[in-house]
């Protein structure tokens, strides 16, 4: 009986609400559904244009590129609900455009870990350098580039310098190289 009862509840309530709303809005809220409604601007992709021209997308294009000598990296890339983590190397990336408005991408496609990479330059504004500390009970350093994106501090991808077996096991060389471009490029760079 309560679980009948329950059942009418809910329908009388959906039905009351249907009737009187109109548009999905209900009448008291309606003037104010219609000043926002007129008010709101298309919405627009703050990505695009992050890059500064031709020369930003060829700047980010040589960042990437020397990026490939990190060997085995560690790619992070999360949003307000995901994190996504794939270990891998740099050494497939290449340059496509594609989707429907036709944009440039950076990608990495490796089909033995199912991965598929795809990083819009037109979305990244800069990168930033950072030395971290494991979470292991060594306390090894960590070597991370932070790609960001339409916000100088929105982090896009994040690239780690993988270890082997142990946080302290990264070579020196790629260590080297990981330092030969913050030398170049300094601690933060804009595309």
């Amino acid at each position: 009986a309560k679980r009948m009862l329950r059942r009418v509840v809910l329908l009388a309530c959906v039905a009351s609400a249907a009737a009187f709303s109109i548009g999905g809005v209900t009448p008291a809220l309606r003037p104010r559904a219609a000043a926002a409604m007129a008010v709101r601007a298309p919405r627009q992709s703050l990505a695009l244009n992050m890059v500064s021209g031709e020369e930003g997308k060829a700047k980010l294009k040589e960042f990437l590129d020397e990026a490939k000598k990190f060997g085995k990296v560690r790619l992070i890339s999360t949003n307000d609900v995901a994190v996504m983590e794939s270990i891998a190397t740099l050494d497939g990336l290449f340059y496509a455009t594609g989707g429907p408005k036709q944009l440039e991408y950076a990608n990495v496609i490796d089909p033995k870990i199912n991965l598929d990479l795809h990083l819009l330059l037109d979305g990244v504004g800069g990168a930033r350098f950072e030395n971290g500390i494991s979470r292991t009970p060594t306390k090894d350093p960590t070597y991370i580039v932070r790609m960001l994106g339409n916000d100088a501090e929105k982090v896009v991808l994040s690239i780690f310098l993988q270890w082997d077996k142990e946080p302290s096991d990264v070579g020196q060389d790629r260590i080297d190289a990981w330092s030969a471009m913050k030398d170049k490029y300094g601690e933060k760079v804009s595309f």
